[in-house]
């Protein structure tokens, strides 16, 4: 993508630069509200990846929040944070909002929509993903330091913008909307770059990612699993696919996809097969799918490439079928372009064939 092209977007959805900012003032009271970044970022070399960094508010638990640090390797190596840790401030040192983080990473909003940073210092569990599947990590623990820097390339996704159906379950509180969150809530597509240390090991990468900003009201009571995949590839060109399975079959429930031409954003319908997570490998597993993008089919090969597993941190991991979550880097292939990305699955882990 030129840089002609790139300022010629609207990167910031419609939305006023204040709205990427932090809430300094969150709600009170509400049992289910909760702001949270997180970055999926992803090295095009392919020697280290990292499938989402998230920081989130615990409601009504102001002085904690959850973290999610994971970082993984192709041979199955894994290295990971779970837990919560204290917030970090909001205001920076002009005294605006632009912090939100835990004591050990910080996201930072460099300029709205467009640039923001991220660090990490924190001490990590060495595991590897196949014993994730079946278990909390375990493992020595490791020093580990993070930084990278994202642009923006890709405008804004805002659930409800591509999908008629979705928007008016939007409206109308249907029950699968409330997985995803109502309120405000973002994605968006970049570049990045970086350097992360694990204890005397250090790397320096250049690729891409996924940035998610939310202040929502969110209930996961009822969730049934996902499909969550996206990327954006050298010419410019982008796809975004989210879908959650029917609670049976021809039952309404939330999907929508976009395909972006490198200067606009499609609404696309997700042919099949869906990649549900029915069968978990801990190695390189095709995830292939196709999308229907204004009446022709575009094929999009998918393979896992680097992955992590987590069954304690899967959305209402406590319900009496667990799920089992799988956060990935893919390489995706679509009209003649290669690019890594990032895939979230989940699914009812007594449905799921573990290959071990």
């Amino acid at each position: 993508m030129s840089q002609a092209t790139l300022e010629a977007l609207d990167l910031t959805g419609g939305f006023a630069p204040e709205m990427d900012l932090i809430d300094p003032a969150p709600p009170k009271g509400d049992p289910t509200w909760r702001e949270s970044v997180s970055m999926w970022l992803f090295d095009d070399a392919g020697v280290i990846q990292f499938p989402r960094f998230l920081i989130e508010d615990v409601p009504q638990e102001p002085d904690r929040r959850v973290v999610f640090y994971n970082i993984a390797f192709p041979d199955g190596r894994a290295v990971v944070e779970w837990g919560h840790d204290a917030p970090a401030p909001t205001l920076d040192e002009a005294g605006k909002p632009t912090i939100y983080g835990s004591k050990a990473m910080q996201f930072r909003c460099i300029e709205p929509f467009k640039r923001w940073t991220a660090s990490l210092r924190s001490p990590m569990t060495v595991t590897t993903n196949r014993q994730l599947m079946t278990a909390v990590p375990e493992g020595p623990r490791v020093d580990v330091e993070f930084d990278a820097e994202t642009t923006s390339v890709v405008p804004p996704w805002i659930s409800g913008r591509f999908n008629p159906a979705v928007a008016r379950m939007i409206a109308e509180g249907g029950q699968d909307s409330h997985f995803m969150g109502v309120g405000f809530r973002y994605e968006q597509l970049v570049l990045a770059k970086g350097r992360c240390r694990i204890g005397e090991d250090t790397y320096e990468f250049s690729g891409r990612g996924l940035r998610v900003h939310r202040r929502s009201r969110r209930n996961t009571v009822g969730f049934r699993g996902h499909v969550w995949a996206t990327t954006v590839f050298p010419s410019g060109k982008a796809f975004g696919v989210l879908a959650y399975p029917p609670e049976k079959a021809g039952a309404a429930h939330f999907w929508e996809a976009f395909y972006f031409d490198g200067a606009v954003m499609h609404p696309a319908e997700m042919g099949g097969p869906i990649p549900w997570l029915t069968r978990a490998v801990p190695g390189p597993q095709d995830v292939s799918f196709s999308l229907r993008v204004g009446g022709r089919e575009v094929l999009v090969g998918a393979e896992i490439q680097a992955t992590n597993f987590s069954v304690a941190r899967a959305a209402h991991s406590n319900r009496a079928d667990p799920m089992l979550q799988q956060q990935s880097c893919a390489r995706y292939v679509m009209e003649g372009e290669a690019a890594f990305g990032m895939m979230e699955r989940s699914y009812p882990g007594s449905r799921i064939t573990l290959v071990t």
